[in-house]
């Protein structure tokens, strides 16, 4: 029989000892030797404790890979399951952590809130994510809590041009030249640092520099917007994507000092830095006595009041819910939903290990008693079989990482985001990944090494392990637990596809099918798309044209009208937009009663409004036509009432109709097309030819109105999508294991299956 032989030294004796054991149970000699031999005077204790641990984590690796080897189809099963389980929580970590990591990278995110305004009427009440001009200011000037301030509203589309480089931004800001005292961004050329201090000062970031001066240097240089110069002072990184507000440029708001503003106008997205150790909400209940001071003589008249709100930047992406936001918003309950959901990936996962080990109990009860019978102590049996999930969770954990790293494209292009693996090299990720190996081994290997090493050896050589009856209900609850599971995930699947499906397919109250919209070019005058509007509607390959000052489904601005009611003219706030003759129409809208607006009538164009059925019906209008309305600064002019459309959604279908007036004007900045036919590559040829004949050098950009529709739901479609795939992966997972439990069975039960074949059972009833 073969040996092993252990050599210890003291200061002043060799001791040798021989022992002769089996060579398949030689690495449980070693490990138990270490665990419970007898003690000795050794020179360097520290060096031999290394020694033995280095020898015993050594051996209960190797013991570890040799069983997970010698079945590799029950280990096949495992490490599939573990791996489709992990990459699929890391993909969910990843993408709840880039939730939660919205503006966190500012320097004082903690400090930095933005001021929202809460406006009550006498019948209705809504939340603004803008503040007046003067608002900031005044706040720094009477509260010493306010360290700084800045304030950012949208730079009109516009061409930007250097020499004969050109292209239209839409996404440059005017800000305050606090800006960058408040927000962080890494300086890539120059200093932000009074960067917007002067008039006519623009800050670029890393790609609007490249686009017009293709890597060289561009501070001190300028770009030329219409008649005016901008001379670039900065060159900052690019904004990260989690950040509730983009831009490619900011231009000082030092260039418009008319823009004094009053306390009557909301428009401009305003923030604080509040001082050290001051809480935003006790700050909030502070600034309520602004109302008071600065504009109850305005609003209290009208019944109107105004309460500010502070919210934290941190929060904005995942809290806020008001519509006008800079950038479409995420949801906290998407993030706990996806948390919850790589949660239950994992437990699956660990439940299918639990579920097949206790499976394989009675093949190992041998194995487990003559280990028992050589000296092996239970805690070293329950070490082992740590060590056999742990090891099988690591395995899993690297095929996960490499699975991610070739389905990361595709994930990303699913989900619409940008992920990089670059983040798993980060501390907190690997300790997270630390930690699912940690949780996942330990917590799928401690039932079954639990349960495992209670085997009695006498009972074992009997044919006695345990009963099978118990065993058995463990696997059936383990496996009832994975299915109810993935019944939930099925469940909750099928409520968030119907969600998406119903608003995609509920009425919208306008028609898009063959509809594009245009833009009026930068600096070209207001009637030029009027002569565009009338120039396409010559060609029968054109429909109908309409215009309209702002893009349907994007809002509408909000104006105090003094409106007829029950109690005489009274003020209100009413969502507004202007349209010509022609945009009910080409829009499909309905009119409910009355008419629209009309050439055979010359007095609509100063005199006559058109209402949707929510104004109506929030005015307890039982005769809507002919209801007056005052227009114009001061109310000049006596409009009233000559139709009722419809509802239908101005401000998105993710937001509630709300009371709408239209006003009549000749000519407006966008015009929508609606095309007839289906040869619509010949229709947009036509209408690219009377753009450039009209706008000779000016690009030809339009949009379909479909495609407008569907990008509200683009954020909702990748989260479904999401959702969709780990729900079909989360029972793919709890398959795998009912298919390996069935398997097993089978082949305990192979013997018993033989003997029905052999008295003439059929395989259909065996079945």
């Amino acid at each position: 029989m073969e040996g092993i032989e252990f050599h210890f030294f003291n200061n002043n004796l060799a001791h040798k000892r021989t022992f002769h054991i089996n060579p398949a149970l030689t690495n449980l000699a070693i490990i138990n030797f270490l665990f419970s031999g007898p003690s000795y005077t050794f020179g360097n204790f520290w060096k031999i404790l290394y020694v033995k641990i280095k020898v015993m984590f050594k051996n209960l690796v190797k013991s570890a890979f040799r069983n997970i080897t010698n079945k590799f189809g029950y280990s096949f099963l495992n490490i599939l399951g573990m791996t489709l389980g992990i990459t699929s929580a890391l993909f969910l970590i990843l993408y709840v952590s880039d939730e939660l990591s919205f503006d966190q990278y500012h320097k004082n995110g903690d400090r930095i809130y933005r001021v929202q305004s809460h406006i009550t009427e006498t019948d209705d009440e809504f939340t603004w994510v803008v503040a007046q001009i003067p608002f900031a200011p005044q706040v720094k000037e009477d509260y010493p809590e306010v360290e700084s301030f800045t304030r950012v509203f949208q730079f009109q589309r516009a061409l930007f041009k250097n020499g004969d480089i050109e292209f239209t931004e839409e996404d440059v800001n005017y800000a305050d030249s606090t800006f960058f005292d408040i927000f962080t961004y890494k300086t890539i050329e120059g200093s932000t640092e009074g960067a917007l201090d002067k008039p006519n000062s623009i800050v670029l970031t890393e790609t609007m520099a490249d686009r017009y001066f293709s890597g060289e240097p561009a501070v001190g240089k300028t770009l030329k917007v219409g008649e005016e110069i901008y001379t670039i002072t900065a060159v900052i990184e690019d904004v990260p994507r989690n950040s509730h507000i983009l831009f490619d440029g900011l231009v000082s708001r030092n260039s418009l000092p008319q823009q004094m503003g009053s306390w009557g106008n909301f428009g401009v997205y305003t923030y604080l830095l509040l001082q050290e150790g001051e809480e935003g909400a006790v700050f909030q209940e502070k600034i309520k006595e602004m109302y008071d001071r600065y504009m109850a003589t305005i609003f209290e008249s009208m019944g109107i009041t105004v309460e500010y709100e502070l919210m934290k930047i941190t929060d904005i992406h995942l809290r806020s819910d008001n519509s006008g936001e800079p950038q479409p918003t995420g949801s906290i309950q998407y993030v706990i939903i996806f948390s919850i959901v790589a949660f239950f990936l994992l437990l699956i996962a660990t439940l299918n290990y639990i579920s097949l080990a206790t499976a394989r109990s009675a093949k190992r009860a041998k194995e487990i008693s003559l280990r028992k019978v050589i000296g092996s102590s239970r805690r070293l049996l329950v070490t082992q079989f740590l060590a056999e999930s742990s090891l099988l969770t690591f395995f899993s954990l690297v095929l996960s990482i490499g699975l991610l790293m070739i389905l990361l494209p595709q994930l990303n292009m699913l989900s619409g985001k940008e992920f990089s693996l670059d983040v798993l090299g980060r501390p907190v990720a690997i300790l997270s990944l630390l930690g699912i190996m940690l949780l996942v081994g330990i917590l799928g290997g401690a039932y079954p090494a639990i349960f495992l090493s209670r085997f009695s050896p006498v009972m074992v050589m009997k044919g006695i392990t345990q009963s099978g009856t118990s065993r058995g209900i463990f696997r059936k609850v383990l496996t009832v637990i994975q299915f109810t599971i993935s019944g939930v995930m099925i469940a909750s699947t099928l409520v968030v596809i119907n969600q998406l499906d119903y608003l995609q397919k509920k009425d919208q109250g306008w028609n898009m099918e063959g509809v594009i919209s245009l833009q009026l070019p930068d600096n070209e005058p207001m009637n030029s798309m009027r002569v565009m509007k009338e120039q396409l509607l010559e060609n029968p390959q054109i429909e109908y044209a309409g215009m309209t000052n702002t893009r349907i489904g994007n809002g509408s601005g909000k104006v105090i009208f003094s409106i007829e009611t029950s109690n005489g003219m009274d003020e209100r706030g009413i969502n507004f937009a202007v349209i010509d003759h022609d945009f009910v129409e080409t829009m499909g809208i309905q009119m409910v009663e009355g008419r629209d607006f009309s050439r055979d009538f010359i007095g609509d164009t100063l005199t006559g409004v058109l209402v949707n059925e929510t104004l109506a019906a929030r005015f307890n209008w039982e005769e809507p036509i002919g209801k007056r309305v005052q227009l114009g600064d001061g109310g000049q002019i006596m409009a009233q009432v000559i139709g009722v459309m419809k509802d239908y959604h101005q401000t998105g279908m993710y937001n509630e109709v709300e009371s709408l007036m239209l006003l009549y004007r000749l000519a407006s900045p966008i015009l929508y097309v609606k095309m007839a036919g289906e040869d619509k590559e010949t229709s947009l040829g036509f209408i690219r030819e009377k753009w450039e004949e009209i706008f000779p050098g000016k690009p030809f950009e339009y949009a379909f109105l479909e495609d407008d529709f569907k990008e509200q739901f683009s954020n909702d479609k990748n989260r479904r999508t999401v959702f969709t795939g780990f729900t079909v992966l989360i029972i793919i997972i709890a398959c795998l294991g009912l298919f390996g439990l069935a398997s097993y069975t089978t082949e305990r039960r192979t013997r018993e299956i033989g003997v029905r074949k052999v008295f003439g059972a059929s395989i259909e009833r065996i079945l």
